[in-house]
């Protein structure tokens, strides 16, 4: 709110009067906006200590205009069970801001000759299947034209896939190299594969690790010394611990190898001091000859968009970076913005750069949504744009209050007015998962705290919703058995081997009901 005991005065490039804020062309702010304050910092400030109050957002923040970091701050814990706070040298890993890093290798190989855009796959894996791999080259691996499909789509990859280690030729063979979607260089459809693929190619082109070439090729030079590729093993000071947002209270988040996969992809560690540091050697060119730096951040708009990507009729992703053009709502300023997302385990991070503007913008976030959910992430974008409104002097938004999830509306009526009501609210204002197991959180808080009956019913009614999800019905199958019902649970047991007859989780708990029940057979 603005001092109604303040004279009216101008404040880059608007004028503050009592209860109203008008742009020097007198358009009065839309309720909710705000001036730029005569110190930017306090505008950041209050932005980024508001989005920290609502529970979305623990990281850090930088940034930078001309060259010079003008805001950093941390906030919120990089370890909760030692309460220890974040600070701007914090580690978060950076998942898909990998990407630029991965592109920038590439390039460097490109520029110096070794390597070239036209090559393709089977060039530098000679084991890749031939009848695809002939056809995808190194162009359409690093622009999300290959066709291949994303491995982190397959229904096994978060529950099994993801948790364990392979080695580099074996992950691709198995997750890298089935069969395409789509014609190589026809659609733009994001594909962590492709990226795996090419950290793949720099490792045979240089004859060492895809870990070895970014630090010593991008890393040591810029002095990014608290910089790194994450490979679980490895002991970190100030590497910052990942959470899971949920309905009952955060979680710590699940474990992956970081190595297989996400590997070149998104295996990378920062602070958002070095990834300054990063910004400053590649505007200034130390990374990429100027031609190539442009050919990285110029869109290939030759092909449209997969619609789960928005459909646009053109793709706006470069190398390793997307480039749109942004217009604010209200004063319609245009600023063209380069940037990735990143969204693992745990983390969050987003990165932007203004080239017109020499403004850059970094956040990191050490706390994430469940699978299915995109709160944090939308917390996320949402401060990295009103961070970039702030740098570039247009008016901004402070976050709404954190949305009452859900599953946290549905157990608080289970447990004050019962399961009919919950369930006649969920029928007139609430969202089906389409992943499936709407109400698992819900049951599985209700069967921890002893409420079998109600959790109980919430897994059967997840399975009248979605009837074919093998997951969920081997979770629903688990949960009878232990609640002591082996008669249910031999029967989602079976329902579930008629889909999936191989399925071990299944046949175990199918053998184990038929056990129990057994026991109280007369002999």
């Amino acid at each position: 709110m603005i001092d109604s005991v303040r004279p009216p005065m101008l404040v880059l490039g608007f004028f503050l009067f009592t209860n109203t804020v008008v742009l020097a062309d007198e358009t009065v702010l839309p309720d909710g906006y705000r001036a730029t304050d005569a110190q930017q910092t306090a505008s950041f400030t209050k932005l980024c200590e508001a989005t920290a109050d609502t529970g979305l957002f623990s990281g850090a923040v930088l940034v930078g205009v001309k060259g010079k970091p003008v805001y950093k701050q941390a906030f919120g814990s990089a370890n909760r069970e030692w309460n220890n706070a974040n600070t701007t040298d914090t580690k978060f890993r950076l998942a898909s801001v990998s990407k630029p890093f991965c592109a920038i290798l590439v390039l460097q190989l490109v520029q110096e000759g070794k390597l070239r855009l036209e090559d393709n796959i089977c060039d530098w894996i000679p084991n890749y299947r031939n009848d695809t791999g002939k056809k995808i080259t190194i162009h359409h691996l690093l622009s999300h034209q290959s066709g291949i499909k994303d491995f982190t789509a397959g229904y096994n990859y978060r529950g099994s896939v993801s948790r364990l280690p392979f080695a580099k030729d074996e992950f691709i063979e198995k997750y890298c190299s089935n069969d395409l979607m789509n014609e190589p260089g026809t659609i733009y459809a994001y594909c962590n594969a492709g990226y795996v693929i090419l950290g793949r190619v720099v490792e045979k082109v240089t004859r060492k690790s895809f870990e070895q070439n970014v630090q010593e090729r991008i890393f040591v030079p810029l002095k990014m010394n608290d910089s790194g590729y994450d490979r679980n093993r490895y002991v970190l000071s100030k590497r910052a611990s990942g959470y899971t947002l949920g309905p009952f209270g955060d979680d710590n988040a699940s474990y992956l190898d970081m190595d297989s996969s996400p590997g070149a992809a998104g295996s990378l560690y920062s602070t958002v001091e070095d990834l300054f540091r990063f910004y400053i050697g590649l505007r200034d060119d130390q990374l990429l000859s100027e031609e190539y730096r442009k050919l990285m951040f110029t869109p290939n708009q030759n092909v449209p968009e997969v619609k789960a990507a928005g459909g646009r009729p053109k793709s706006t992703y470069g190398y390793g970076c997307n480039i749109n053009r942004r217009t604010h709502p209200v004063t319609k300023h245009r600023v063209q913005i380069i940037s990735h997302g990143g969204a693992i385990n745990g983390f969050r991070a987003m990165l932007s750069y203004l080239p017109e503007d020499d403004v850059f913008v970094v956040v990191l976030c050490n706390l994430a949504d469940a699978n299915g959910s995109g709160t944090v992430w939308n917390s996320i974008q949402r401060l990295s744009r009103e961070l970039i409104n702030i740098a570039t002097l247009q008016p901004y938004r402070l976050p709404p209050k954190a949305p009452v999830p859900q599953e946290r509306r549905i157990y608080d009526l289970i447990k004050t007015q019962g399961l009919d009501a919950a369930m006649k609210w969920y029928r007139a204002n609430g969202k089906k998962a389409a992943w499936g197991g709407t109400h698992h959180a819900v049951a599985n808080q209700l069967l921890k705290e002893g409420f079998s009956t109600e959790g109980l019913a919430l897994m059967e009614i997840d399975l009248k919703e979605t009837p074919t999800k093998i997951w969920l019905l081997r979770k629903t199958a688990q949960a009878f058995l232990e609640n002591g019902n082996a008669k249910k649970a031999l029967e989602f047991a079976s329902k579930g081997i008629e889909q999936k007859p191989e399925d071990p989780g299944l046949l175990e708990i199918h053998s184990e009901a038929e056990r129990e029940l057994s026991k109280g057979q007369p002999r």
